[in-house]
């Protein structure tokens, strides 16, 4: 079985656990080139399994927890761990983003990308899963680092994930 073909079949994988764990999230596809040193990242994370990871974290007023990243405000994102329940991934992924607990309530939207390495033609497309999902703070703690904050504009959430 070459590259898309395995790719594309723990993508279904990934989905089907999803939809046992959470019902059927909505699903795009999109497809873009990337420089060869992130398509081979692509592929390494592909081989491992890892699912891509966003979530959109809400407190008892309806603010969205979110944190500095690379100069610029970030919901929790990360990836997911051989052989890790998706629900646990998403609880591990916002407490190292931003030391809070949640319950993770929902999986909003799942896309399936589908990246080629712009550098080599004949390279195969390889696809990743990446899932947006929602969570309620469980402590409305105050975050306790300066590099994480609430934001309680409702406009933040759509350019953010």
């Amino acid at each position: 079985m070459d590259v898309a073909s395995r790719s594309r079949s723990r993508v279904e994988e990934r989905l089907t656990r999803l939809e046992e764990e959470f019902g059927p999230p909505e699903v795009t596809q999109t497809t873009f080139e990337v420089e060869a040193e992130r398509y081979q990242r692509s592929l390494e994370r592909s081989r491992d399994g890892q699912l891509d990871v966003r979530c959109v974290v809400r407190d008892d007023d309806g603010a969205v927890l979110l944190r500095e990243g690379n100069g610029e405000w970030i919901v929790p994102r990360g990836q997911t761990q051989p052989d890790e329940r998706l629900s646990e991934a998403v609880k591990r992924i916002v407490r190292e983003a931003a030391d809070v607990d949640c319950t993770v309530t929902d999986a909003v939207s799942a896309n399936i990308h589908g990246i080629r390495n712009e550098d080599d033609e004949s390279a195969s497309t390889v696809y990743r899963l990446s899932v947006v999902f929602t969570a309620e703070i469980v402590d409305s703690a105050e975050p306790s680092e300066e590099s994480v904050r609430w934001d309680a504009e409702a406009d933040a959430v759509s350019e953010l994930v």
